[in-house]
């Protein structure tokens, strides 16, 4: 295998050549969604965000019979234009087009929601539910490094230099099921990890029943928002509020951040109840029998990893009950969530305790164009509270403006959060106020801007238990200045503190400090169709980052650039990438989407000096079959070896080789 990496080094100028006779892969999601994976930070969460699309492509929401809450199972969707469609069917009948729907939800949802909806009128929707067969996919993957880590090598890795994924799904409108495997290079045990869920959907008031696997998102994710798949700063406008439906079975790869049991709604006319039960094996740190910490990596590699493996128990039980009321222009819910959660054995993280409590109330409003939108929660912790309270809004034609304020307590406790936040999304040790703005300036043009003015009760409650505010503005630029040319430009300004170990003064004691820090990046990307088979993307980023210490000022810099081309020929894609970076250090790295394999989300992260190449290959020989092959370098200037310990690799150019192949049916 080793000597197949070599050949293909010594080979890579001759593929590049022949990408030249090849097009692009079709993506799963349209270019406004594509936009979004290109803004996305490192905290985000799209590989399950993937599937769903994925799920949907295959099985599309009949957007003249759904109900709101099947409406709103659609990702990015939220519940003004649900309430949008629901008043537009009542009002004027069916939505017959893509293109009607655009004077529903306007031009930019239609855009990127239309092809997850399938517009036949209700006699015929209904005749296709009565008569939709099976439908699902099977996905299969393996992947290898070269070399291979130290691990692997000096035997203290117990696997092999390999990873390993497979995934089966299957459904019909109203039954389904997943199973899937991962086991991560160096793992042992192809069965490291087994995800199996089966759900069942609208049986009278039954919504949704979810047995295996599952992931909850309640009001604005303060107590559950295992839903929310983009981080804050991803788009001025999407991802502020918490739009996803409550109940959805779990199909990432991801071994941490979901329940595993039996969840069921109901909804009787006006009411939805959700209750849910859930006792899951986490992976946990243990000295003198207190849980130190909770391990969120999924490796289980070495001895040390091993013996972390599903030793701590987390029992989790609890009820969502909502209520909508629904007039010719008020759509309005109120809603509360109870929980209760136990571990196993005693955690630092809560002052010696094994659990607790949580508790939340939450509403939301759809008035004509504007949507308010709230959620208080609570733990059993005295004073720790935490609400997000906030407005959306169509405040002239093409124009959306959402505005929002948080405070979460420092105190507040939910391991099941996923919140709107700066740091982190565990609804804590925060407050702040947001508001951002998104116009139409032209039928080509859109105009986006965010400001966020944020504070941290406490900088750190281990190290520097003071507070520190800060602030962020970012500027966002879409311009289509002919049709097969698109511009994208984005500016960032931040200002917050970091705690650091300085040394004062007098030379030689320590102390720990806060650090302001400036940050600036500006990114310019490109992308142009330049016939019916070539489209070309570029993009150039400069990042900078100083840093006041007690010593003086130090400023980093960090730049990318990278050329892509993407080419088609036949049966066959390709899509192959050769980018430069030269960054000071990890502050000032850089962050770029990567293509990669079905259903595979891959965030680049650029830092050091050198190149970076990718070349990815697609091959659909019928219809519903595809192979994909994604090989990968880089070559480091700055180093003789990549990573440390046993995840040492000993060259200055890693790469890796990828295989993956996707049948549906």
């Amino acid at each position: 295998m080793f000597h197949t990496y070599s050949t293909l080094r010594l080979l890579a100028p001759a593929v590049v050549f022949f990408a030249f006779f090849f097009s692009p892969l079709p993506s799963l999601a349209d270019d406004s969604i594509q936009n979004l994976l290109d803004r996305s930070e490192p905290e985000s969460n799209a590989e399950e965000l993937f599937s769903v699309l994925e799920d949907l492509r295959g099985q599309r929401i009949p957007i003249n019979l759904a109900s709101e809450e099947q409406l709103l199972g659609l990702p990015l969707l939220n519940a003004a234009d649900a309430a949008r469609i629901i008043d537009w069917r009542r009002q004027h009948g069916p939505i017959k087009l893509a293109a009607e729907l655009e004077k529903v939800i306007g031009k930019k949802s239609a855009k990127r929601l239309s092809s997850f909806f399938s517009f036949e009128l209700p006699a015929k929707q209904e005749e296709k539910k009565i008569s939709q067969p099976i439908h699902g996919s099977l996905i299969s993957r393996v992947y290898w490094e070269s070399p291979p880590r130290a691990g692997i090598e000096n035997g203290k890795y117990a696997g092999e230099n390999r990873h390993l994924y497979n995934q089966l799904q299957a459904s019909t409108p109203q039954y389904g099921f997943t199973v899937l495997q991962d086991s991560d290079v160096g793992e042992a045990d192809f069965d490291d990890f087994i995800s199996l869920g089966a759900y069942a959907r609208q049986l009278g008031i039954v919504s949704q029943v979810v047995i295996g696997n599952y992931r909850l998102s309640f009001g604005q994710g303060l107590l559950f928002g295992q839903g929310r798949y983009f981080s804050k700063g991803t788009d001025a406008i999407d991802g502020v509020l918490l739009s996803s439906r409550p109940l959805r079975p779990y199909t990432s790869a991801a071994e941490y951040g979901f329940l595993q049991g039996a969840a069921v709604t109901l909804s009787p006319r006006d009411f939805e109840m959700t209750a849910f039960t859930s006792s899951n094996k986490v992976d946990a740190s243990i000295k003198e029998g207190v849980v130190t910490s909770i391990s969120t990596s999924g490796y289980h590699r070495m001895a040390s990893e091993r013996l972390k493996k599903d030793n701590l128990t987390e029992r989790v039980s609890g009820l969502n009950l909502r209520y909508r009321y629904r007039s010719d222009e008020l759509d309005a819910v109120v809603g509360a969530t109870w929980a209760d959660y136990r571990y196993g054995l005693p955690l630092d993280q809560l002052n010696g305790g094994r659990g607790g409590w949580l508790a939340s109330i939450e509403a939301s409003a759809v008035y004509q164009d504007v949507q308010l939108f709230g959620e208080a929660a609570f733990s059993d912790t005295p004073g720790a509270v935490s609400w997000l309270a906030g407005a959306q809004a169509e405040l002239a034609k093409d124009v959306t403006g959402v505005v929002s304020m948080r405070e979460y307590a420092v105190d507040y406790v939910s391991p099941f959060a996923g919140a709107f936040a700066e740091r982190g999304d565990d609804a804590s040790n925060e407050e702040g106020f947001y508001t951002g703005l998104s116009a139409d300036v032209l039928d080509n043009l859109n105009l986006a801007a965010s400001y966020d003015l944020f504070r941290f009760p406490e900088l750190d409650p281990d190290r520097y238990a003071l507070p520190s505010s800060g602030h962020e503005a970012r500027l966002y630029a879409t311009w289509k200045p002919i049709r097969s040319i698109t511009l994208e430009g984005l500016y960032q300004h931040q200002e917050k503190e970091e705690t650091k170990t300085q040394t004062g003064p007098d030379t030689y004691r320590d102390y720990v400090m806060p650090v302001p820090k400036t940050t600036n990046r500006v990114q310019l990307s490109l992308k142009a169709r330049c016939s019916s088979s070539l489209i070309l993307k570029s993009r150039v980023a400069f990042k900078s980052v100083e840093s006041s210490f007690v010593s003086g000022l130090e400023t980093e810099q960090g730049r990318l650039f990278y050329q892509q081309i993407n080419w088609k020929r036949g049966l066959f894609t390709l899509k192959t990438r050769l980018a430069f970076f030269d960054t000071d250090s990890y502050d000032a790295a850089l962050y770029a989407y990567e293509d990669d394999l079905p259903l595979v989300y891959t965030l680049s992260t650029y830092y050091g000096q050198g190149k970076a190449w990718f070349i990815l290959l697609d091959y659909k020989p019928v219809k519903n079959f595809r192979l994909t092959a994604k090989y990968e370098t880089t070559w480091h200037d700055d180093r003789d070896a990549y990573s440390s310990g046993n995840d040492l690799r000993d060259t200055s150019s890693p790469s890796s080789f990828e295989l993956g192949a996707m049948l549906r049916f």
